[in-house]
Parts: structure tokens; sequence; C-alpha cells
């Protein structure tokens, strides 16, 4: 299969679930980047003149950014540095996607304004705000080898993840409910206003193998299909997860990594898949 993923991800999103209420909301914080740590602005690594640095120490640190990594160290609206100790990395982003959609201002200042496809339906459906008004900031910081846990635990409301484009990766449930097709059709009037996915982001990966984020656990998750054998994994465990090569591994069996896939059941009956409607199967942490 030959990789577009920079193509993939200018591309408009269609069936994409991103709703603009926060289903139990991702927080606002005032948390930043220390500023006195120095970041090299290629790799994404700590140059160590952190006045607090981490005394942390971990068996395997890095010593620079892995390739799946740098792909966020390339996007427009994630911030992601190396601690100084080699042993986890932290992302920043204020949760806005870099992508074309309808949520954002009609007056296009932004450049990223597309008229949707279905104008009257849409005005019918569509969630209040536009993406310039949210405040949202997503913070995580993970190790840089997650392990899998002895057992696995349920996602939150909420940021349950981080993806390429900037925004939030929720889960399958809106509010207390699951999602609905009135919420898939845009419509979600409760909580906080915040740009989130529930489903296949078309912007990032349609049906493909390419990288769409990390998850809170560490792991990454890519689309519903399968580096490996370009095309779709059947050795997913409960979390549609497995353990396998990837684009950003090397080619041999000792480089396999666990990691997630897009789930490829088919929601609601139609063209809707799922990102993440399982449990973590590492270790979580806070998503601020």
């Amino acid at each position: 299969m030959s990789k577009s993923h920079y193509a993939i991800r200018t591309l408009l999103c269609v069936s994409i679930l991103s709703v603009l209420a926060a289903c139990g909301g991702g927080s606002s914080t005032d948390e930043t980047v220390d500023s006195d740590t120095s970041v090299d602005a290629g790799t994404g690594t700590d140059t160590g003149n952190d006045s607090d640095s981490s005394t942390t120490t971990c068996d395997s640190p890095m010593t620079e950014l892995s390739s799946a990594y740098l792909e966020f160290v390339a996007a427009p609206n994630v911030t992601i540095v190396l601690s100084e100790d080699g042993c986890t990395v932290s992302l920043e982003s204020a949760g806005k996607p870099d992508h074309t959609s309808s949520y954002w201002d009609s007056g296009n200042a932004s450049g990223l304004y597309v008229e949707p496809e279905d104008e009257t339906l849409f005005n019918q459906k569509r969630s209040p705000g536009d993406i310039e008004d949210y405040l949202n900031d997503f913070d995580l910081t993970v190790p840089v080898s997650p392990e899998l846990a002895a057992t696995s635990s349920a996602t939150p409301l909420g940021a349950i993840g981080i993806a390429l484009s900037g925004a939030p990766i929720f889960n399958d449930s809106e509010g207390t409910g699951d999602v609905s097709i009135g919420v898939i059709q845009g419509f979600d009037r409760n909580g906080p206003q915040t740009y989130h996915y529930h489903l296949e982001p078309q912007a990032i990966s349609y049906d493909d193998d390419s990288l769409v984020g990390i998850m809170a656990d560490g792991f990454f998750i890519f689309g519903r299909r399968c580096y490996s054998t370009v095309d779709y994994p059947t050795d997913l465990d409960e979390s549609n997860g497995h353990t396998s090569v990837t684009l950003y591994t090397g080619a041999s069996e000792e480089d396999a990594e666990y990691h997630y896939h897009i789930s490829n059941e088919q929601y609601l009956n139609g063209e809707y898949y799922l990102i993440f409607p399982g449990n973590f199967q590492g270790t979580p942490s806070d998503i601020n």
C-alpha cells in the first residue's frame, strides 16, 4: 500500500464525528510546557536546561524521539518534549485541528473553513460555537516504553487520547449513552464546547494504516488496516490492539510493538467506525 499520510490529512472530514460538546468534558488548564526547558525543534528533545528536571529512571530511556513521535513534532498544533532523562514524552495541544471543517468560523480567518456538504441538515444539527472559540488545552505525559497492564481499564468521558491533528480523541459514549446518529450529524448541545473525534477522522486516516494519534496509556493508534499485512488485522484483542511491526518500526519480528487500530466494525449500520470503543490495555495517564 502506498503511503500518503500528509495527503490524507488534508481531506475534508466526510462522515467524521467531530462534535462540539465535551461529553463529560475536556478540561481547561493553564498548564504549559516549562519555559525554562529548551527543546530541539528538529527532534523535540529536551536539551537539558530545565531547572526542575525529573529524577525518574527507566530501563530503556530514549536519547531522541522515535519516528512515530516525530510525526507529532511535525504537526502544527501539537507540542512534544522528550524528558531530560529520556523516560517520558509530554504532549500539549490546544485542541484545535489542523484540517478543514465546517465548524471553523465561516468568515474563514483560519483559512480552513469549508461549506458543509448538506447545508440544510448541518444548520439544523450544528452544535453551537466555532473552533476559534475553544479555550481547551490538553496535556498528556506518557512513558517512552509503555507496558501492557495486568488488567485493562475502562475509558472515561472526555479526552482519552490526542490525535495528530491536535484534536482530542473521545470514546464511544456521549453523555450517559452511546454515540447516536443525531450526534454523528453534529447535534449535541450538552457541556462545554470542544472539538473532538469519536469516529474515524477521515482528514487523518480513511481505511488505511496511517498513524492517527496516541492514547492516554502511551500506545499509538493507527487506521483500520495493518501495515504489516496491508489488510485488516485478524488478531486484535478486545481493544482492537495487537503486536506487530508498523511503518515506524524495523521490519523484523523483534521490532514489533503493541498498538491499537480504529475499529473496523461498522457503527449504526453506516460508514462510521469508532476510534476506540474498548478499554485501555496499558496504564493510562491523565489528560489535563
